[in-house]
């Protein structure tokens, strides 16, 4: 028996039991060749909503990394994503940037981080005890602090990359050059397909984008990888069932904290009082029966102690 079985709905019941009726027909060739064509079409295209879903993490986690980091309240949020070749992104600003060149594992691809001169500026300001000031004219080159710094928010930023692509697998971004000049690179060419995600920064009345150039290849892997694992979902034939059969039912739905390792003898010396570390206080899932079906943040509203859900795992 399949580990998971799917339920087949009556017009699909009736279009086999005709085929079956047909003379010349094989089944089991008809079913074979239909699952390579629903294979082949989950192949040919990346899936739109979690590339969306994981611009939209990106944006929610280089936001909590950046604050962190400078210790300032700011917004950013997801504004585009787009496939262009990497000649275009370089010129998608106005603004003098510093751009960063990473290196992704495990399947090498490379890619491009950049920040604006502007905001690098008044990073450094913020980190060197001044003030934040839109009016202040802009550095002409960053120096090498201000590259340091520069790699410094591209690391962050990546780390917040690698996070919104955990649900699909685990990533790393190492980089491996920082540069004014986007082209001093043997890594990348300027014909390349990318992936420009452009999140948008706001600081008081002050404003930037962040920009990522994703490889094409990373994304079109990584997702498509994660969908052949769960095509049945795709088709969801069985949820008609479960609407008519089980929807008065009542299950337990439990919240659980990010899981944590450590080691067996600390584990066992733990007393009460003790405190286990964990990476995120206000990352949760949404649990059904110990399955993991969503992601989630915790927080509070009225009061009361909430969750938001911010992606189906």
């Amino acid at each position: 028996m399949s580990d998971e079985p799917q339920v087949l709905s009556s017009e699909e019941v009736d279009a086999i039991l005709k085929v079956t009726q047909d003379k010349g027909n094989d089944l089991s060739k008809t079913l074979g060749n239909s699952s390579d064509e629903g294979a082949s079409a989950a192949n040919s295209v990346v899936n739109s909503p979690a590339l969306k879903n994981i611009a939209e993490l990106t944006a929610i986690e280089c936001e909590k990394h950046i604050i962190t980091f400078l210790r300032k309240k700011m917004l950013t949020k997801f504004k585009s994503i787009a496939l262009t070749k990497l000649e275009t992104t370089v010129t998608a600003s106005d603004e003098k940037c510093v751009y960063s060149v990473y290196r992704t594992a495990p399947n090498e691809h490379y890619g491009m981080f950049s920040i604006e001169l502007k905001f690098l500026h008044q990073i450094i300001n913020l980190l060197y005890g001044g003030k934040f000031d839109a009016s202040e004219p802009t550095m002409d080159q960053p120096g090498k602090i201000g590259t340091m710094v520069a790699e410094k928010i591209a690391s962050l930023c990546l780390s917040g990359l690698n996070q919104a692509c955990q649900d699909y697998a685990l990533t790393t971004c190492e980089i491996i050059k920082t540069s004014v000049l986007p082209n001093l690179t043997s890594s990348l060419v300027m014909e390349d397909q990318v992936y420009l995600l452009e999140l948008g920064v706001t600081f008081e009345d002050f404003e930037t984008t962040l920009r990522f150039m994703i490889a094409e290849d990373f994304l079109n892997e990584l997702i498509l990888s994660k969908k052949d694992e769960t095509k049945h979902r795709e088709k969801d034939f069985w949820r008609s069932a479960i609407q008519s059969q089980v929807v008065d039912s009542v299950v337990t739905v439990s919240i659980t904290l990010p899981d944590t390792t450590m080691k067996v003898n600390d584990f066992m010396a733990l007393r009460e009082g003790d405190v286990i570390p964990i990476s995120d206080p206000t990352l949760a899932y949404v649990c059904l029966n110990n399955l993991k079906l969503f992601r989630a943040k915790a927080g509070q509203s009225n009061n009361k102690r909430v969750v938001k859900i911010l992606k189906q795992i």
